[in-house]
């Protein structure tokens, strides 16, 4: 090792920071396996879920009704205890404060089916309407200490009514890994409270949704319990024609998060990690591990073929094959144990640069020494790496015969097939992570430019209880020159809409429904291609009026739509009088839903949209929150810019192109110090051809190019393989986060291929010049 200093620090340092990328893939790994291991009841607790038939298409839904619980908690004997749980709008206040509840409505059981640590509190106190449960951040937020929290009375805000709440308990925040995880902290309350807060919800309403949880020890009575549920079928599809359930289903919530992933169910809770990003990461990190490898394989032989002397004085001193195996093998596994020591130091380093790339939607916590498993997976790679690169020079050195090598006879060193295969993996593996991450980049660029069929970018949202709201707001808003337009709405875009099938003549289509008012269209730059807007305060408009997109249109296949009869709720005739641009509801993240627009009056507002420039969409968002603090002081500013959708793509985007960049540089540095080794190794086999070459005749040109075929050749080869796998890995990566992407194209592998040779261009080039220009008398001298 000290006589080859600089081969073992580059091999050490590439094969440490290989390791710690690894590390990184277990704690995400370890982060998803263990997703809601918290809650120590996890086998034995099932959620409810709803499977919805619809034109013979199941559909599952992480919902089930509402007035179902009592049902169950009356008839099912083997349940040991339920609870509900659903969402409150509330916000917290104190003094003159205002904050964010992330409150959830939930039944007594509810702590004692699923597992709370208190700091402060008992958790027999949630029977009590007026106490509220707050976790660690939420108390801090409140009051600065958690211990100071206990007792203390805080004001509900709901609507417009105020409630005065007393803190009964605080416990330790959840992990990220958990279901019930919120951002800045959570709160619980009676769900004796949600009809205070909803107060058109009857308990007993079939149409109403909530997630229910049931608890029952005994896992053979599962089924049976599956089979009274569907009993009740009858009560929800009822009332209910635009849900029709096929089936009820029990989940086990220890297993929930990673149901709804698979299934892409809709669900209220916390969701598990994208897989793409789970199992993105570990491939990609073995395949830098393999690369580091293939390296530290190549400098095993080139420091081997320093040791042919030594090798054969061993042999004739009597050491068996399997000795010099050992050893070979052995000084290799020391070399990977000085990149495990490297690797554990640098992971700190990877894992918070993770938590920062996933905007800390996925958080990792670096532990080492106190998980057992831990330790056993740095063995398994301490043995694997070992194994993997010294294996092979350990059993091709150790055959050779004794007096072969003391002769001279021998000579180790150059390329054969086996070092030109290593050498193409390692530059199609990094081929492929700057495939990726080119890709994406012009994908980011892709999506940023996309035409949603609205405004997105200068739009702006806020919620209103009623029309003396709505109006006092809006005047208010008004004021402002950079305020270009305003208009109130009972659902809209990327809001509250609803999703439900309609009819014309035999054929039934799910849509997206929103109900706007007057100048919804123009305020959220929404196109008509056909017909008419609604007319202001057309009670024949509200009645029986809609305006449709143009892929509901295409769905029924209209050729000319006005005036075209759709059937809704059964009874309910609505008739086309426009046709939009076609919306996309749901950002590029899902599959565009056709979508109907109905009218509604004033009176049914609950939201008020502004438009104004892309310029000037922050300072009026900050106007907005200025003038609603004015206007509703007891209340939080819910309004948000449907800009912020994008940023979200935008920003998970370009956080996978960070990633990919940084494995893309890092496969290119460790595979270009391959081939340095490789074609370090190629000259010194043919140092003398290359004096000869020179004698008789040959131009550096000429030299140059004889030295460089191969390597071109195995380039060639490694960028067709590379381009192949680049293109299908990084296609499957965006088609697993958005729906419409740009995928990559020429131009995506014409710039890496580009980078690739001349990564490897400025790797040899000045190695191959020195040689080519070199004094052939040195290389010819035999002294």
């Amino acid at each position: 090792m000290m006589k080859n200093q600089v081969f073992i620090i580059i091999n050490v340092l590439g094969m440490g920071i290989a390791i710690s990328c690894c590390i990184v893939s277990y704690f995400a790994y370890e982060y998803d396996s263990t997703f809601d291991a918290s809650h120590e009841n996890g086998k034995t607790i099932y959620r409810v879920s709803a499977v919805r038939k619809f034109e013979n298409t199941l559909t599952p839904y992480g919902y089930a009704p509402l007035p179902l619980r009592e049902v169950v908690d009356k008839n099912m004997k083997e349940i040991n205890q339920s609870s509900r749980y659903a969402g409150s709008g509330s916000t917290f206040k104190r003094n003159d404060d205002l904050f964010a509840a992330n409150l959830s409505y939930v039944d007594p059981a509810f702590f004692n089916m699923f597992t709370f640590r208190f700091i402060a509190g008992t958790a027999s106190d949630l029977k009590d309407k007026a106490n509220v449960f707050v976790s660690e951040e939420m108390a801090i937020r409140l009051f600065h200490s958690a211990g100071e929290a206990l007792g203390k009375t805080i004001t509900q805000v709901y609507g417009k009514n105020l409630k005065e709440v007393r803190i009964a308990g605080v416990f330790e925040e959840p992990p990220k890994n958990s279901s019930f995880y919120k951002k800045e902290g959570s709160a619980y309350m009676p769900f004796d409270n949600h009809k205070d807060e909803y107060t058109e919800v009857r308990e007993d309403d079939w149409r109403k949704e909530c997630t229910l949880f049931v608890q029952f020890d005994n896992p053979a009575r599962v089924s049976h319990v599956h089979q009274q549920l569907q009993r009740y079928k009858a009560n929800n599809n009822a009332v209910r024609s635009d849900f029709q359930v096929e089936e009820y289903t029990l989940d086990v919530f220890a297993t929930m998060a990673d149901h709804d992933r698979a299934l892409d169910v809709q669900a209220n809770t916390w969701p598990a990690p994208p897989l793409a990003a789970i199992v993105g990461s570990a491939i990609m990190s073995v395949f830098i591990l393999l690369i580091a490898c293939f390296n530290l394989t190549n400098t095993a032989i080139a420091i081997a073929s320093r040791r042919l002397k030594e090798i054969g004085m061993r042999k004739i001193m009597g050491s068996l094959r399997w000795q010099l195996i050992v050893q070979f093998i052995g000084e290799t596994t020391c070399i990977c144990f000085l990149a495990l020591i490297v690797g554990v130091g640098m992971a700190d380093l990877l894992v918070e640069g993770w938590n920062i790339m996933t905007a800390n939607n996925i958080h990792l916590t670096p532990h080492y020494f106190d998980d057992p498993s831990f330790l056993i997976f740095l063995a398994c790679m301490i043995l694997f790496t070992g194994i993997l690169a010294g294996s092979y020079p350990a059993f091709y050195i150790s055959k050779f015969r004794p007096v072969s090598i003391l002769k001279g006879k021998l000579k180790l060193g150059g390329t054969n097939y086996f070092t030109r295969t290593l050498l193409g993996l390692q530059f199609a593996i990094s081929l492929i992570t700057i495939v990726s991450a080119i890709g994406l980049l012009q994908n980011a660029r892709y999506q940023q430019q996309y035409d949603l069929g609205f405004d997105v970018r200068g739009s702006i949202i806020a919620w209103v209880n009623d029309e003396h709201e709505f109006n006092a707001y809006r005047n208010a808003l008004q004021q402002n020159p950079e305020v270009l337009s305003v208009a109130g709405a009972q659902s809209g875009i990327f809001s509250n809409r609803a999703h439900e099938p309609v009819k014309h003549a035999s054929l039934h289509v799910d849509v997206d429904i929103i109900e706007v008012g007057d100048n919804y269209l123009k305020t959220m730059d929404i196109k008509l291609v056909a017909g008419r807007d609604f007319v202001k305060d057309s009670e024949t408009d509200r009645r029986e009026s809609v305006i449709v997109t143009q892929k509901m249109a295409d769905l029924f296949g209209w050729k000319s739509p006005l005036g075209k009869e759709i059937v809704w709720h059964d009874s309910l005739k609505l008739y086309v009088v426009g046709v939009v641009k076609d919306v996309y509801t749901q950002g590029l993240w899902r599959e565009m839903e056709p979508m109907m627009i109905r009218y509604v009056l004033p009176e049914r507002y609950s939201q008020i949209v502004v438009s104004t420039s892309m310029d000037h969409v922050t300072s009026v968002n900050a106007f907005m929150n200025t003038q609603w603090n004015a206007l509703f002081p007891n209340r939080l500013y819910n309004g948000y810019r449907l800009s912020s959708v994008l940023q979200q793509a935008s920003a998970l985007n370009m956080s996978i192109v960070y990633g990919y960049s940084f494995l893309g540089a890092l496969a290119m540095l460790l595979s270009a110090t391959g081939l340095y080794t490789l074609v370090s190794l190629n000259l010194i086999k043919r140092m003398k051809e290359m004096g000869i070459r020179k004698i008789v005749g040959a131009s550096v040109g000429s030299i140059m190019c004889t030295v460089n075929m191969e390597f071109i050749i195995v380039l060639s080869v490694a960028s067709v393989v590379g381009a192949w796998a680049g293109f299908t890995w990084c296609n499957t990566i965006m088609g697993t986060i958005w729906k419409y992407y740009q995928g990559v194209n020429g131009l995506t592998f014409l710039v890496s291929i580009g980078i690739l040779f001349a990564v490897a261009l400025v790797t040899i080039g000045y190695k191959v010049f020195d040689v080519a220009t070199m004094n052939p008398v040195k290389s010819l001298r035999d002294e």
